[in-house]
């Protein structure tokens, strides 16, 4: 069970990434949907890139649609410097595999690390049809997952709420969202798509802090873990339905399910069957375990144990329905399996059979007593390869769909073989027909540590798994010669090559990042001590001031004889000045004295050189006055 917080987030998520791609149905999807993080991150300056997928020409001129997505995309950007718009131009309304080239190219041109899609709950079929391709491309292309190893994909809400595990307040961009979608003038003449999305994303603030008055839901999930999680399984962790609705027209399947004493793992398997909603017959073979007690199921019992071969070829005789498609009771199918098996089977009757892709879980004991998934692995997602099928088998049995009458006709499962007898089989299987790839997970294999798992009890290198590939081969060595074996390992030397370019690469921009991140960290850490010596500058500077208070009212005594000596100093000032101009007018007065004995001086210097001077002084000695 979820708990509340698991259930409806309560905190707002900052979710960014460094360069943005967003997925776009419909020419207005893009602001309606997400348009306040797009906002957001036009605003940071963050590389943006938006694709949008049909022309949109049921519901108006396609170019009218097209400029008005420009003009609401140029409402978020607030003096940015913009982001870019592709238009595949795809016919609205049949959007569909035709959309996955001009997606993958853009994925690999820009190289986003969050890419926003449609979420799969929703209503429109371009907007399930545009989630279902990107899902299917990262599932099918391992380069392409190369490319994006570290990116996160953000599954957004249009015209259908999803269950989110990421909420974005978008109150400071809001406006300029309404502002945006208010530009497509030719859809808003059709509905109030601004009035929606404000009472949407006024619903979505409902469980954030009260400042938060409009948000933006979102289902996160990391794009490797896309790998492994079939379509139907990502509609039911958004909030679908347990039952997907049935296709009008169905093809008649019985599901085979071989069983042994295992009654627990039985019922999760025929419950996984049922949980399809299509309707098919379920054919349970226990071969010579304890008595079952299913209903609504056909029952085969073998008193005795006959093999893993014999218990599905009792199953396929059983069935009452033209097509068969099989589950071991340790195995699971999703919700979507039969309806894609089928799909295909419609759509190419000319092939032998179809298969699609499954997820390898492998699980162990847990604490609790039950068992945990410690590993999900993509190791089954290859196209059909005659050739290679003779060297190796890549389809699992619970991925095929095949014609009850083909299967008997080839003469079934050889009860010669205890393993691989499922391989064997697809190889004689193959000489009928090509077989026709679905590269859709929709089923899971699983494997119990401690269990009677036939993987991890043979696992691969083990003597009894190498005995069993060279039983397989020996008994198709005529059709495996030299040119069979040279054109394979020329194919996965090729498919082996390039996969390891991009892991080189893949590894370089992860050396990269991990150097960043260093670096980030470091600086972070000297920012972090810088931080920490300016805090404590703030305490010390918070002490002093607390002391300087204590002191407040000697500081006021200090200011009043402060304020008493610049009183007085400036009186002094006056007088010293005035000292200074009295100094002055003396300075001049003895100036002038000055001169005035320099004049005298040198009148009696002159005397004292006249001879009259001279006489009147031999007079005086005369006269004894000398």
């Amino acid at each position: 069970m979820l708990t509340e917080a698991e259930a409806i987030p309560y905190e707002p998520a900052l979710l960014r990434g460094e360069r943005l791609l967003v997925l776009a149905p419909h020419p207005d999807d893009e602001v309606i949907g997400c348009g306040g993080l797009v906002a957001q991150h036009l605003r940071e300056g963050r590389p943006v890139r938006v694709v949008i997928g049909t022309d949109g020409a049921v519901g108006g001129s396609a170019g009218t649609r097209e400029e008005e997505s420009r003009r609401g995309l140029s409402r978020l950007e607030e003096g940015a410097n913009g982001c870019e718009v592709v238009f595949l131009r795809l016919p609205d309304r049949a959007l569909g595999d035709e959309a996955a080239p001009g997606i993958l190219e853009q994925l690999r041109s820009f190289r986003p690390d969050l890419v926003l899609v449609p979420s799969p709950l929703e209503i429109h079929p371009d907007h399930v049809a545009l989630a279902r391709v990107f899902c299917e491309l990262v599932q099918r292309d391992e380069t392409l997952f190369a490319d994006l190893a570290v990116a996160r994909v953000a599954f957004y809400e249009v015209s259908q709420p999803l269950r989110p595990n990421a909420i974005v307040d978008i109150t400071e961009v809001a406006e300029a969202k309404y502002a945006a979608i208010g530009e497509h003038r030719s859809q808003l003449a059709l509905h109030d798509y601004a009035g929606y999305a404000r009472g949407l994303n006024a619903y979505r603030s409902m469980t954030l802090p009260a400042a938060a008055t409009y948000a933006e839901a979102y289902y996160v999930v990391e794009l490797p873990l896309l790998r492994t999680t079939a379509f139907g399984e990502l509609q039911r962790r958004m909030g679908a339905a347990p039952h997907l609705e049935s296709a009008e027209e169905t093809l008649p399947v019985s599901v085979i399910v071989r069983t042994k004493d295992r009654p627990a793992l039985l019922r999760e398997a025929v419950e996984s069957i049922r949980a399809t909603g299509y309707p098919c017959e379920v054919v349970v073979v226990n071969d010579g375990g304890a008595d079952v007690e299913l209903s609504g199921v056909t029952l085969v019992r073998h008193e005795q144990s006959r093999g893993r071969a014999e218990a599905a070829n009792a199953g396929v005789r059983a069935a009452r329905n033209p097509f068969v498609a099989f589950l071991d009771d340790d195995d699971l199918v999703y919700p979507e399996h039969l309806d894609t098996l089928t799909r295909a089977a419609r759509a190419s009757e000319a092939h032998a059979g179809w298969y699609t892709d499954a997820v390898s879980a492998f699980l162990r004991p847990g604490e609790g007593g039950g068992y945990e998934t410690y590993s999900r692995l993509r190791i089954f997602a290859q196209d059909y390869d005659r050739e290679l099928l003779l060297l190796d088998n890549y389809i699992p049995l619970p991925t095929l769909l095949v014609r009850r009458d083909s299967f008997l006709d080839a003469g079934g499962f050889d009860p010669a073989f205890d393993l691989f007898e499922d391989w064997d089989f697809l190889i004689r299987l193959s000489r009928r027909g090509d077989l026709f790839h679905v590269p859709r997970i929709t089923c899971e294999i699983r494997h119990f540590e401690g269990g009677s798992s036939v993987v991890l009890a043979a696992p691969e290198g083990s003597p009894r798994f190498r005995e069993a590939k060279l039983q397989v081969w020996r008994k198709h060595a005529q059709l495996i010669d030299n040119d069979v074996v040279a054109n394979v390992f020329e194919r996965q030397k090729r498919r082996s090559g390039t996969l390891y370019s991009q892991l080189v690469e893949s590894k370089g921009q992860a050396d990269d990042a991990r150097r960043d991140l260093a670096r980030f960290a470091r600086e972070d850490v000297e920012q972090q001590n810088a931080i920490n010596g300016y805090m404590l500058r703030v305490r010390e500077l918070e002490g002093s001031l607390t002391a300087l208070q204590g002191l407040g009212p000697l500081i006021e005594q200090k200011t009043l004889e402060v304020e008493r000596i610049t009183r007085e100093t400036g009186r002094l000032s006056l007088e010293i000045e005035g000292l200074h101009e009295s100094r002055a007018a003396d300075a001049v007065t003895m100036e002038r004295l000055r001169v005035e004995i320099d004049r005298l001086n040198g009148l009696l210097e002159m005397i004292y050189r006249s001879k009259t001077w001279k006489l009147h002084t031999a007079m005086e000695k005369m006269r004894g006055r000398g």
